[in-house]
This record gives C-alpha cells, structure tokens and sequence, in this order.
C-alpha cells in the first residue's frame, strides 16, 4: 500500500506516523511545499509553550 501526505505540519507528522503504526509495510511519503517542516511547531517551543500567549503587548512581542 502506498499513502501520500500532504502537508509537513504537526498533523501530517501524526498521520504518518500513525499510518506506520497501523500499517507497517506501507510506503508512507509525506510532502510539502516549503523547505521547513514542523515550522509552526517550532515556533510553538518545540510543543512546551505557546509563546503566542506568552506577551500580550505587540511590539515586544514582535521584538522577540
């Protein structure tokens, strides 16, 4: 069995990785348009915090 994913965000992380999980031999090929998987994880702290609500003023914010 072969199954695509589109997108190299946390949710197309999980579904390949449960994909695997539940079908061992398939061939899982993720894809995605930009060079940067899971960016928006990363930006999130590598899934620890939300620095989003972290700050509440918008030019500190930005600053950091």
């Amino acid at each position: 069995m072969k199954v695509a994913i589109v997108g190299g965000g946390a949710s197309g992380f999980f579904a390949a990785i449960h994909c695997k999980m539940a079908y061992p031999h398939a061939e899982v090929t993720l894809f995605e348009k930009s060079n940067k998987v899971l960016s928006k994880v990363k930006v999130s702290g590598g899934g620890r915090c939300n620095v989003t609500n972290a700050e509440t003023n918008i030019k500190e914010f930005s600053t950091n």
